[in-house]
């Protein structure tokens, strides 16, 4: 199906140019959007209602669905979104999920940052209309003119060109550039990229985390199994001792009582002998 999306993407592209080839590329596409309708049938059959539970199956189900819409007809216009089928790509490659879903995930560490930012420019589109409007209509002219002006001074793009027109009739507004652009341009914007790092880092080391507990569990269950082994092994030396100790016991008896018995009963011969005497 990769290799289909890419196909598919290659013929939309072609067919910007025309020429006599293009009825041969309508037909190979009209061949790739039934390939699609059947690979989403198959998903629907064999996923069943788990199929809705995954967001980029409904991105899918939604693409195939514009791909079906007629190029004529009051929905005609939505045949634009049909290069919406080369997003698919995204879909199947799982490392492009990872680095999408990190992005999403990091949208509301973002939209603090972009807040900050969207402050810093306004408050500067403020001042700086106060103080150049007169004098450099062209760039500071009104409210939206100056916004224009100060994303463009974000960018760094030709800001020399609207600096040089300020500073031709405000020889100190340098200060005002510079510490615009170095706190839009090199910290607020770097902000919102070490945010986006963050969160990519987070979703990437997710999956190693989820191996390393697996790889854990696994070396815990082998060491309690051997752990039960040994148990199981020192209970059986215990019963083996306890067993050859109590014969040991035994056998210490039995001498004793030999010994007793014949330390109680005289020899024969001295009974005879004082028996005549006597």
């Amino acid at each position: 199906m990769l290799a289909v999306i890419l196909v598919n993407a290659v013929i939309l592209g072609w067919a910007t140019y025309g020429g006599s080839a293009l009825p041969y590329l309508e037909g190979v596409e009209r061949f790739v959007i039934g390939l699609f309708v059947v690979e989403m049938f198959l998903k629907l059959y064999a996923w069943r209602g788990g199929f809705w539970r995954d967001g980029w199956n409904w991105f899918d189900f939604a693409v195939v669905v514009i791909s079906l819409i007629p190029a004529t007809g009051p929905f005609a216009v939505l045949r634009i979104l049909r290069v919406l089928r080369v997003l698919r790509v995204v879909t199947a490659v799982p490392q492009m999920r990872q680095i999408i879903g990190a992005l999403f995930k990091a949208v509301p560490g973002m939209g603090t940052v972009i807040g900050l930012l969207l402050i810093v420019v306004y408050t500067s589109a403020i001042l700086a209309q106060q103080m150049f409007g007169e004098t450099v209509p062209e760039f500071f002219g009104n409210l939206g003119t100056t916004l224009y002006t100060m994303f463009l001074l974000m960018t760094t793009e030709n800001w020399p060109d609207v600096s040089d027109a300020v500073l031709e009739h405000h020889p100190s507004a340098w200060i005002f550039f510079v510490i615009y652009i170095v706190l839009t341009a090199f910290i607020i914007l770097n902000l919102v990229i070490g945010v986006i790092v963050t969160s990519m880092e987070q979703e990437f080391s997710k999956g190693r985390w989820a191996e390393d507990q697996e790889l854990e569990l696994v070396q815990h269950n082998a060491v309690m199994d051997r752990l039960v082994e040994l148990s199981e092994q020192v209970r059986r030396l215990e019963d083996r001792l306890g067993v050859e100790g109590g014969d040991a016991q035994d056998g210490d008896d039995a001498t004793a009582k030999v010994s007793v018995g014949d330390g109680g009963d005289p020899p024969s011969g001295q009974e005879s002998s004082g028996g005549g005497s006597g």
